[in-house]
């Protein structure tokens, strides 16, 4: 007798970073750039204007920006990590458990450093 029970995969996690990861990079990057230029094109000196020093570093200091700054970068390093891993096989690369302990480690391993960053940058230790 064969036990059919059925296999619990993670697949469905790391499709869901990517597909948030693909939106990420499809809506929202665009419009932060957009803003970005905007707020820098609107002073051609760095002292002042929309995007000087001092309100940098306010907005930065703000928890709920920083929570999205990095959902917005970790998601988009989840994309990009999964969209290399993925293109391998439709390059003709044989992928075994070792790229996607790499590729996903890797895309583990930017995510924390990212955070890391983020919370020295936040408390200012440097």
């Amino acid at each position: 007798m064969h036990n059919n029970k059925p296999v619990r995969s993670d697949e469905p996690i790391f499709w869901l970073l990517f597909g948030t990861g693909g939106m990420t990079v499809a809506i929202v990057l665009p419009a932060i750039i957009i803003l970005m230029l905007a707020a820098g094109l609107s002073s051609p000196d760095v002292n002042s204007g929309l995007l000087n020093f001092e309100q940098v570093k306010g907005i930065l200091g703000n928890w709920l920006v920083n929570l999205i700054l990095f959902g917005v970068i970790a998601t988009v390093y989840w994309h990009a990590f999964h969209r290399i891993y993925h293109t391998l096989h439709d390059l003709g690369v044989h992928t075994t458990k070792l790229h996607w302990f790499a590729f996903y480690g890797a895309a583990a391993a930017c995510t924390f450093i990212t955070f890391g960053l983020q919370l020295v940058a936040y408390f200012k230790l440097w």
